[in-house]
Order: C-alpha cells, then sequence, then structure tokens
C-alpha cells in the first residue's frame, strides 16, 4: 500500500493511497485545526450515496482521524470550464441541478452551492460529481437549488457562459429559484419537482 500526499486545506489533508491497484482518496485532520469536520462528512457522503449523490464512501475511523473514499478522477469546474464545449457545459450544468434537487428532497443542506467552482468534479467520461460535504447539515428547508441559480446569474459565471453562445434568461431563472424557495418547506414533493423541471427548462433553452 503506497500513498502520496495531493492537497492540503484549512481543516484537512489530502492523500491519493493505492491498495490494491485502485486509487483511494483519504482525508485526515490538519493537525492545526481546532475543528474536526471528518465525522460529519462521512456520515453525508454515506448518507447521499444512497441518493446517488457524491464519491463512493468507503470508510472512517475516528481514533485514526480518517475519511477514506473513492477517488474521482477529472478536473474541478472551474479548470474544466474555460476549455469545454456548449453542449458539455449545459450537460453539467443540468446534473449538477438535478443533483441539487435530490439533496433537497433528502433534507440535507450542502451550504457551498453558491460558489461551487471547487466542489464540482467532471469525470473523464464527462459525468458532474459533488465533493466535500463537511458542512452538510439536516434542515427543514434545504437551499441547494436556489443557491445553486445564484451561482448560474452570478456576474463571473454569467461572462464565461456567454462566451459559449450560452445565455440564461437570468430573471426567468430567479423568479422560479424564488418560487422553489417559497414552496420547498410546505409544497409536496411533486410540486418541488415540477418547479426543479421548469428550472431545468430555462437551463436547456439558454
Amino acid at each position: 500500500m503506497t500513498e502520496t500526499f495531493l492537497a492540503k486545506g484549512k481543516r484537512g489533508h489530502v492523500f491519493l493511497r493505492d491498495v490494491d491497484g485502485r486509487t483511494v482518496l483519504v482525508k485526515r485532520k490538519n493537525p492545526r485545526s481546532a475543528v474536526d469536520t471528518l465525522a460529519n462528512e462521512a456520515r453525508f457522503t454515506a448518507l447521499l450515496n444512497g441518493v446517488g449523490v457524491g464519491p463512493a464512501f468507503i470508510s472512517y475511523d475516528k481514533a485514526a482521524g480518517e475519511l477514506v473514499r473513492a477517488y474521482v478522477d477529472g478536473q474541478e469546474f472551474r479548470k474544466w470550464l474555460p476549455s469545454a464545449a456548449r453542449a458539455q457545459v449545459k450537460a453539467i450544468l443540468l446534473s449538477v441541478l438535478r443533483q441539487c434537487g435530490t439533496m433537497d428532497a433528502a433534507g440535507v443542506d450542502k451550504e457551498e452551492m453558491t460558489r461551487p467552482w471547487k466542489h464540482i468534479i467532471v469525470t473523464l467520461a464527462g459525468e458532474a460529481v459533488l465533493i466535500d460535504f463537511e458542512r452538510c447539515r439536516r434542515v427543514r428547508v434545504p437551499k441547494n437549488v436556489t443557491q445553486f441559480c445564484q451561482f448560474l446569474a452570478s456576474s463571473g459565471l454569467s461572462a464565461q457562459l456567454k462566451s459559449k453562445n450560452i445565455m440564461i434568461n437570468t430573471n426567468k431563472l430567479l423568479d422560479l429559484a424564488k418560487l422553489y424557495k417559497q414552496n420547498i418547506g410546505v409544497g409536496t414533493r411533486e410540486e418541488n419537482s415540477t418547479i426543479l423541471n421548469e428550472l431545468m427548462e430555462v437551463v436547456k433553452d439558454a
């Protein structure tokens, strides 16, 4: 078993480990951090796997302070976007929006979808995988869809999308997002799904 350093963050250090010819990702608590988020990330990675979101959870060892999950081979959205084709970009945005709806339906708030540049990995097969669930929490009114719509309407992303001839009707998008937000805590799952589908149509029509 071999292990190589990959990255260092505020709360954790990340390594790649080769286990019987398979590469997995290992997270350990940053010894300088007063906050340990590994247990929370392990819990929500496993939970969201159950609804088809996130990289596969493998194990969590509290004593060792170690979370192991599948390694997602690909690029962060921010690095992938500049060279991606129009159709590919729209497919990724739709996939992430759909996954945000899935997290909302599960009552889980990721809390990082207003600027998910580093939280979306685009795989070599062209699939979107959401990562880093350390800030997740259970809530009555999740905000993943509404936050991601804010991201879609942001000036930083809009400029890059326009360069690929993708022009989202942000007024319509944000009006629907507002309706979705008003409905998510009180409406039925079918009603929420209908509004989500309308949001996705706005992206498809861009």
